[in-house]
């Protein structure tokens, strides 16, 4: 007799989660997981629920501007992908926008499919229609155009943060990570939306998976996009369907 419950959980794709890029905002990507999985899902049972394993790398070379010294960031990155791959994952996601600056490296170097939130954000955003966003992310992200350089193919114009804005969201994500974020972090996170969609944004990217930790679309009438939120669903989509 075949033991369902086992059956069920065997059909499921396991994802590995490459996390620590904070650990805080590693933790919420495995309680979207959780919480989508019972949305969408309608998870219950540990069985509906996806096998997952989380590597949580606690990166040198990186801190809240993003890349301190990016050779060691890269061979740090790449050594945690095999580690998930060698562990079983079917596809590993990312919980840290800026790291994807090497995706096409650590993809190149394990034969399971890394699922790039940056790519996933876009798909997300052109399924919605709209061609202007403005982007919150970290220091690295904006400076390097991860963003910009995937969202050009799917025609979508990315707006940055100026230099002094971007001084602002640095100090937000410091705060995140040590978990002192408050009231003057989500202000200043709005003030600079406001400024962006002045500049002509539709809507807005939240490209660092701290600051979903203390800004979500509750606390704005302008369209988010969390790209935390987004890998998620679709890791979800891709281990349960």
């Amino acid at each position: 007799m075949i033991n369902t419950s086992t059956s069920k959980t065997q059909n499921k794709k396991k994802i590995g989660i490459l996390g620590g890029m904070g650990p805080l905002a590693s933790a919420n990507i495995y309680l979207k997981i959780v919480k989508i999985a019972q949305e969408m899902y309608h998870a219950e049972q540990d069985t509906d629920f996806p096998p997952i394993f989380i590597y949580s790398l606690p990166l040198f070379g990186f801190d809240e501007t993003g890349f301190v010294d990016p050779t060691l960031v890269k061979d740090q990155l790449i050594t945690g992908v095999k580690k998930l791959e060698d562990a079983g994952s079917n596809f590993i996601i990312i919980a840290c926008n800026t790291v994807h600056h090497f995706y096409q490296e650590m993809q190149n170097l394990v034969k399971i499919p890394i699922l790039s939130i940056i790519e996933e954000t876009a798909k997300a955003i052109k399924e919605k229609g709209y061609k202007v966003v403005g982007l919150l992310s970290s220091e690295s992200t904006n400076e390097l155009k991860i963003y910009q350089k995937i969202f050009n193919n799917y025609s979508i114009k990315v707006l940055s943060l100026n230099k002094h804005q971007q001084n602002l969201i640095n100090q937000v994500i410091i705060h995140v990570m040590a978990g002192t974020q408050g009231y003057i972090d989500k202000r200043c996170i709005q003030s600079i939306i406001d400024n962006l969609c002045e500049q002509g944004a539709e809507s807005i990217v939240l490209g660092c998976t701290e600051l979903p930790l203390i800004f979500n679309q509750d606390d704005t009438n302008i369209p988010l996009f969390d790209s935390a939120e987004i890998i998620v669903k679709s890791a979800l989509k891709h281990s349960l369907c």
